[in-house]
């Protein structure tokens, strides 16, 4: 009898990419509610290098180092999920495509789903190359308040990710610290420190 290699069990990975400026509750509850719905083995907080579609637009965004930082200061101690910076290391614009082929190229065994908000859903036929998206991965679309019942254009096979999802978006969170708010209630402890420490959004340093 001979000894042969036990191949490796094919994995259920959750993608969720963004920019994360700054990350908040919903992107943590978007990714539990993930883990347990689709039966997934691993979620995965993919930090954005240059989000295209906002720097072309002209919208500043923090450095990429300190929103790594941030995401993985959120993600701390949540079983199940983890921070890849793999787009910031590649540097340049950052594609959904290309995040797709360095993960196959990890282990092409794992089915893969891109986890998008109903809000972006719709414009999926936009994104770079996106016949490998549909190839290479389910889309999952996430109930957003606002675009409930957006999908993506016809051709897209996708999954509907049922819960309830906080109304929390990045820019009003930052608009919020601008005006001298509170959103201890929206971010983690850590995140908050850091969002101090760095004097983010218009918050002052007072350390």
């Amino acid at each position: 009898m001979t000894d042969e290699p036990i191949p490796s069990r094919s994995r259920r990975i959750g993608l969720l990419g963004g920019t994360f400026d700054p990350p908040h509750h919903g992107h943590l509850r978007a990714a539990a509610a993930a883990l347990v719905g689709l039966e997934l083995d691993l979620v995965v907080l993919v930090v954005a290098n240059d989000p295209w579609h906002k720097t072309a637009g002209g919208q500043d965004v923090t450095p990429a180092e300190v929103r790594l930082a941030m995401v993985r200061a959120a993600a701390h101690g949540h079983s199940g999920i983890e921070v890849e910076d793999l787009e910031i290391r590649r540097g340049g614009p950052s594609y959904t495509v290309d995040t797709l082929d360095a993960l196959a190229e990890r282990s092409s065994e794992d089915h893969l789903f891109v986890l998008v908000g109903s809000d972006i859903a719709p414009g999926l036929d936009s994104w770079a190359r996106p016949e490998e998206v549909r190839r290479r991965a389910t889309i999952v679309v996430m109930e957003r308040p606002g675009h409930v019942g957006a999908r993506p254009p016809a051709g897209w096979d996708h999954l509907v990710l049922a819960g309830e999802f906080p109304d929390l978006s990045g820019t009003d969170l930052r608009d919020l610290l601008a005006a001298g708010g509170d959103v201890t209630s929206a971010v983690s402890e850590d995140v908050y420190r850091l969002i101090v420490k760095y004097g983010l959004y218009g918050i002052r340093n007072s350390g």
